[in-house]
């Protein structure tokens, strides 16, 4: 069990080939690729039914728990290769797509530790495990979470079911600030002051009067909307203005871009799953997520524990 530990935690940070290689060095004897690829594999499936088993208790919240969380989510695309299942060589066969990873994190507010959970699944299956890394960190029934995102509809509709009226969303402001950037020298000959002007009403309340100014500068209804970064930044921020109270989230003392998503994209999938040459298929991407989620988690010990104590 030892070795399966060493041989399965090298597999999950690096490549099967260089996995085989630290195993030599620092053990000093050869193990086949083959074998550390079925271990690494073996342990991937096996803790992703348990991450499974887990995320089926999300729904039942305790009394008592924190006060305030964040909650972020987002996607990365991961290559992804399948075969028709023709008898003919695989690799005429093979077909390769990419297809997307949708990240969960949850944070208590002030804490340096966040929860992650991940899965290649539809949509609907977001929630529950969205709500399970805020209950790992601490969600109550009577916690407030602050989801914050890019705007995607698929988040808003998954923070709805898995949080609902305990929560409320808002749009990543360096996001927003993208558009407004863009849409800048179409509106003023002093760009820089009028993103100024424009952030510094979006951190105050006053978000419907970023929109109008938007709204003041579209470009000519005929032009196509790559011609039009004005009416792209007004388009995003109209059909969102439920979600940019920045003044409210400043006053909580609550993030108001997804740093922790974003990085946690960084750390959690694409540092593994995103390395040159790297392709999947779907069963062992899924596993792979929720593993990779689970050591970000620090609950690498405690399932070998387990293991042991099974045995």
């Amino acid at each position: 069990m030892p070795l399966q530990r060493s041989v399965s935690s090298f597999g999950f940070d690096s490549s099967f080939k260089k996995s085989a290689e630290n195993i030599l060095e620092h053990y000093g004897f050869e193990i086949p690729l083959s074998t550390v690829a079925a271990v690494t594999r073996t342990h991937a499936e096996k803790i992703a039914k348990r991450q499974q088993a887990a995320s089926a208790k999300a729904g039942a919240l305790p009394a008592v728990g924190v006060e305030e969380l964040i909650g972020e989510a987002d996607g990365s695309f991961i290559r992804i290769v399948s075969t028709t299942g023709a008898k003919a060589d695989a690799r005429k066969t093979r077909m390769v797509d990419y297809k997307e990873v949708r990240l969960f994190a949850s944070a208590a507010k002030g804490s340096d530790s966040a929860c992650y959970d991940a899965t290649f699944g539809s949509v609907d299956t977001c929630a529950r495990l969205w709500a399970q890394t805020a209950k790992t960190v601490g969600m109550s029934i009577e916690s407030y979470v602050q989801v914050v995102a890019d705007g995607a509809r698929w988040i808003d509709s998954q923070r709805l079911i898995a949080f609902g009226e305990q929560s409320d969303l808002l749009i990543d402001l360096y996001h927003v600030l993208e558009y407004i950037g863009e849409a800048s020298e179409t509106c003023s000959a002093k760009t820089k002051r009028w993103v100024t002007t424009q952030k510094k009403r979006l951190k105050t309340g006053r978000s419907a009067k970023v929109i109008d100014e938007l709204e003041a500068h579209l470009e000519p209804e005929d032009l196509p909307d790559e011609l039009c970064p004005v009416r792209r930044a007004w388009r995003y921020l109209e059909n969102r203005r439920d979600y940019l109270a920045y003044d409210k989230a400043i006053e909580k003392e609550l993030p108001l871009g997804s740093g922790l998503i974003e990085s946690g994209n960084k750390h959690v999938i694409q540092a593994r799953m995103k390395i040159p040459g790297a392709s999947w298929n779907i069963d062992t991407a899924e596993n792979f997520a929720r593993t990779r989620a689970m050591r970000a988690n620090q609950q690498w010990g405690a399932y070998w524990q387990e293991l042991k104590d099974a045995a």
